[in-house]
């Protein structure tokens, strides 16, 4: 989901697998800020902070297969955009290092997110 945020002030996606919320300044596939770069699909964008110079940073996009908003680290481009879920799901659809790569990236991702009382 996506919206305005309080505490950043500026529109805000979470990732639907690890629940981090992250600042945005565009969604599409080519900022206005950076006309230089391109992705290939589109792509939650926030202009680079850190950076002087008018750059982008790509931090979440929706996956092909289930339409899942998921953060870079939650997700892999192959192609398109496909979420660790959706990967470990079909694996027979992506290389087997990708796969083994995603496996780890998604328990470790898992692993670090805060309890939640019930």
């Amino acid at each position: 989901s996506s919206g305005i945020n309080a505490e950043y002030g500026r529109d805000v996606v979470s990732c639907q697998l690890c629940q981090i919320n992250l600042p945005y300044d565009f969604y599409g596939k080519k900022a206005p800020y950076c006309p230089g770069v391109i992705y290939f699909d589109d792509t939650y964008l926030l202009r680079d902070p850190y950076s002087p110079e008018p750059r982008v940073v790509g931090v979440a996009g929706p996956c092909e297969l289930c339409s899942s908003i998921a953060c870079f680290d939650c997700s892999v481009f192959y192609t398109k955009r496909f979420c660790g879920k959706c990967v470990l799901e079909n694996p027979d659809g992506f290389p087997p290092q990708l796969v083994i790569v995603m496996k780890d990236k998604l328990q470790h991702v898992m692993q670090n997110q805060p309890e939640t009382g019930t």
